[in-house]
């Protein structure tokens, strides 16, 4: 589930999100180097300092996505669907027909869904080891080069985990987020995109180079990501610069005060000299 601005985010509901990866990335040892986390959790580990003062909100998400190879096996070690029931994971259907993971902690329902590329289309559902997962062209260029690092925190079971975690790195992953943005125009994707850029931890130079190697390695996500920053994001009054500043400020309101109208303004710009250098990258 994603909304449509920030402040609908219940905190306690961002924070079981990590808390799931956690819980699955634990139970999951066999499958690692198939694994590779992407969505809206990777901006966390990619920008660096999670106390720094920013201008931007902090990146918020409900679910947690893994991408996993289309062949990964454990052999012997069982199958993927077991070892999910063990962490109390049930596969599940959403409320609109899809195949999830979820596991209900109070009031919350957390999710874990699976992506993986598949040669054969570019939609759909495929079983990768037991477990549904969707098909998303760019998964395997986010399996080919993770960044490895250590995280720590709390899992659903109230314990501390420090783990070696695969994250997408920003090439891949700002591939991946243009593609959905082309597909459903959501506002937090192009947030997500916004802050991955302005804050990314190589700073945004390297980023930028980093998508345009996407490029050059044939990721089978980039025609539909350019095309994407070409349709969506050539103004200040394009989608997704004007759904990137919905996404912080909320609705625009008649006779809203300078300080927030300038705010607003301020992310559509940044937001368009962005695309522009990212597609500069690109030509």
């Amino acid at each position: 589930m994603k909304f449509d601005t920030f402040s609908k985010y219940d905190p306690s509901g961002v924070a079981l999100a990590e808390s799931a990866f956690l819980t699955v990335w634990a139970g999951l040892g066999p499958w690692h180097e198939d694994m590779v986390l992407v969505g809206g959790l990777v901006p966390k580990y990619l920008c660096g300092d999670i106390t720094a003062l920013r201008e931007l909100p902090r990146p918020v998400t409900l679910d947690a996505d893994i991408g996993i190879a289309l062949g990964a096996s454990a052999g012997q070690y069982g199958r993927l669907l077991d070892h999910l029931a063990a962490q109390d994971f049930a596969l599940t259907k959403d409320e609109f027909g899809a195949s999830r993971f979820v596991r209900v902690i109070g009031d919350f329902r957390v999710f874990v869904d699976f992506l993986t590329e598949d040669p054969r289309g570019n939609t759909g559902t495929v079983i990768v080891d037991s477990v549904p997962a969707n098909v998303l062209p760019g998964i395997n260029c986010a399996l080919e080069n993770p960044r490895i690092m250590e995280v720590s925190g709390i899992d659903l079971f109230e314990a501390r985990q420090t783990l070696t975690i695969r994250v997408c790195e920003v090439g891949p992953f700002l591939a991946l987020k243009l593609r959905a943005f082309g597909s459903r125009q959501q506002p937090k994707d192009a947030f997500d995109i916004l802050y991955t850029l302005r804050h990314y931890d190589g700073d945004t130079a390297a980023a930028i180079a980093a998508f345009g190697d996407e490029l050059r390695r044939d990721n089978p996500a980039m025609p539909d990501a350019l095309q994407c920053l070409k349709n969506y994001f050539g103004d200040e009054s394009s989608s997704g610069p004007v759904r990137a500043a919905h996404f912080v400020h909320g609705q625009r309101i008649a006779g809203e005060n300078d300080e927030l109208r300038i705010q607003r303004v301020q992310i559509q710009q940044d937001m368009v000299d962005a695309a522009r250098m990212l597609l500069k990258e690109c030509t």
